[in-house]
């Protein structure tokens, strides 16, 4: 059996895996990626690149081709509420179009906050982009058609076996660090004895138990929409409820539907859910459908043992309400990138690791919860079944669920305290400053400089952006004109061997959100620390877990 060594072993190729890729490669550090599948995904899932993901894609350089996918950039981004598509319109969430929010901030205040609105794009078109990204860094060997058999972690390296899916020939990979990303079946967690805890589906609503996800090609269904066009639509009537996403603008679409628990799959008429769906004569094609299961808001009690890490949906599993899933992995993996790099290229010990889930378990609590209430909400609606009547106790119904539907719904779409506001306030890398940061919720997110958050954002010169500005490293931001001299923290940080850039800020604006002259900013964009002075041996040192003795 031939055997090969590579510093990073990474077990799985969907978003999660190529994204950790992709940092492993920014930051020059080798590895092997295995995927069981032969290619990238070919049915739809996951429609919603976050902006928090957008601003790591930006990072890694690949978020202009990432907005040449997906969704058009002026294509409406309204979530309606309908009987069908050809039917009647009950309500409306009414959101700006991507280009839109890039150039006007608008009521929902996304360019303020963050130099990257989230972006509607499935995983069937931004997984290839991905990969051809990960596959240009140098040291990469991506491997599609391998999968993981086994491992062994013997304390010093881990052994894995590995096998070509088409020709059944094994290979023995032995690597420093081996990564899970490999789903919500892992075998790596499984493997570790690792278990889920957390909410599983009831099976007794929609969104809340066996679905459908149908992948339709219909160019013709516009033709036929009773309303303005939208993004989303959630179709309700008397014989079903069904959520359409709009996928490229251009004739794709997602539909997710509730389908008996006792009726195999087989059985399954998909065609008649989509004409039910559309509710007009029209032409469509079903290119595929996949069985799946909502409501799950779950998280695995540990998200690391030894040499071996999980991240993604390994470790967390979601409903798609809110968009958090791939998303929160895409948020784990750049926390663990650079971590795995600063251990590989040698300017932090193997200890900085086990600070990874004592960073990201709490944020994949905090999403899964989030998700799943959202989940609770979306299938706890009631309707008669008379809501798509064409008479007057029909039309009552509707107006009646046309003010519920504004007033409820909105915070699924607005989620920017989760998705900005990821905190480690906890972790031993952040040196805190005794403040607290601003009272925080789903809905809303208040930039801060406290120690443990993401930096704020801050334009420069109207679209100059910040985050542009920081190295692949640490960086230390000063601000303003008088802000202290950082000879000693670059001397500190070449006595450590650590990647420091200094940046200088020269707008006295943005000490109005760091609220301190000197802020030092990780690789993944989170404050580790701030203020005016302090030893920087010992401040460096505890972000980058490297003890002075």
């Amino acid at each position: 059996m031939a055997e090969t060594r590579t510093p990073i072993l990474i077990a799985g190729g969907g978003p999660v895996g190529l994204c950790l890729a992709m940092e492993l490669g920014w930051h020059g550090v080798s590895f092997i990626l295995v995927n069981e599948r032969p290619g990238t995904a070919t049915h739809p899932k996951g429609g919603t690149i976050n902006s928090r993901s957008m601003e790591h894609m930006r990072r890694l350089r690949v978020a202009p081709e990432l907005r040449g996918t997906g969704l058009p950039l002026d294509h409406p981004t309204d979530s309606c509420y309908v009987t069908r598509l050809a039917g009647f319109e009950i309500g409306r969430l009414p959101m700006p179009s991507t280009r839109e929010k890039m150039s006007d901030p608008g009521p929902w205040g996304e360019t303020r906050l963050t130099p990257e609105p989230m972006h509607r794009c499935n995983q069937m078109y931004f997984e290839p982009i991905m990969r051809r990204h990960a596959e240009s860094f140098d040291g990469t060997d991506i491997r599609f058609g391998r999968r993981l058999l086994s491992f062994d972690d013997d304390g010093d390296a881990v052994t894995a076996t590995i096998e070509d899916v088409e020709t059944g020939e094994l290979e023995t990979v032995v690597c420093d660090y081996l990564v899970g990303c490999d789903g919500g079946q892992s075998l790596v967690r499984k493997q570790l004895g690792f278990k889920y805890q957390g909410r599983s589906s009831s099976g007794d609503k929609f969104f809340d138990g066996r679905m459908l996800s149908i992948f339709v090609r219909a160019p013709e269904i516009v033709d036929a929409l009773t309303m303005p066009i939208a993004w989303h639509y959630w179709t309700m009537n008397s014989e079903r409820r069904v959520d359409v996403i709009t996928l490229d603008g251009e004739g794709e679409y997602i539909m997710l539907a509730e389908i008996p628990v006792d009726i195999p799959l087989e059985r399954i008429d998909a065609d008649a859910i989509v004409r039910n769906t559309i509710g007009a004569d029209t032409p469509f094609e079903v290119v595929s459908a996949n069985e799946w299961t909502a409501g799950v808001a779950l998280v695995t009690d540990h998200y690391q043992k030894g040499r071996v890490l999980l991240a993604g949906d390994a470790v967390h599993l979601f409903t798609p309400t809110g968009g958090f899933g791939f998303n929160t992995g895409i948020d784990d993996v750049a926390n663990l990138g650079w971590k795995l790099a600063a251990v590989v290229n040698g300017w932090a010990p193997p200890d900085i690791l086990d600070t990874y889930e004592i960073e990201r378990r709490p944020v994949g609590v905090r999403n899964t919860s989030a998700s799943g209430d959202y989940a609770n909400t979306v299938g706890a609606l009631k309707y008669p079944e008379y809501i798509d009547e064409d008479s007057d106790r029909g039309s009552g119904a509707r107006e009646e669920l046309r003010n519920y539907l504004e007033t409820t719904f909105k915070e699924e779409f607005a989620s920017m305290g989760i998705v900005l506001g990821s905190r480690y306030d906890d972790s031993p890398l952040i040196v805190s400053d005794g403040t607290s940061p601003p009272a925080g919720s789903r809905a809303k997110y208040t930039p801060s400089a406290c120690p443990g958050g993401r930096a704020p954002h801050f334009w420069i010169d109207d679209r100059l952006s910040l985050y542009d500005q920081f190295g692949k490293g640490f960086t230390l931001l000063r601000i303003g004109d008088e802000a202290p001299e950082t000879g000693a923290w670059e001397s500190a940080a070449e006595e450590f061997g650590m990647p420091l850039k200094t940046y200088t800020l020269e707008d006295s604006r943005a000490l109005d959100l760091y609220e301190a002259p000197l802020a030092l900013i990780r690789p993944d964009q989170h404050v580790a620390w701030r203020g005016e002075g302090g030893d920087p041996s010992g401040i460096l040192g505890q972000a980058a877990a490297i003890s002075r003795n």
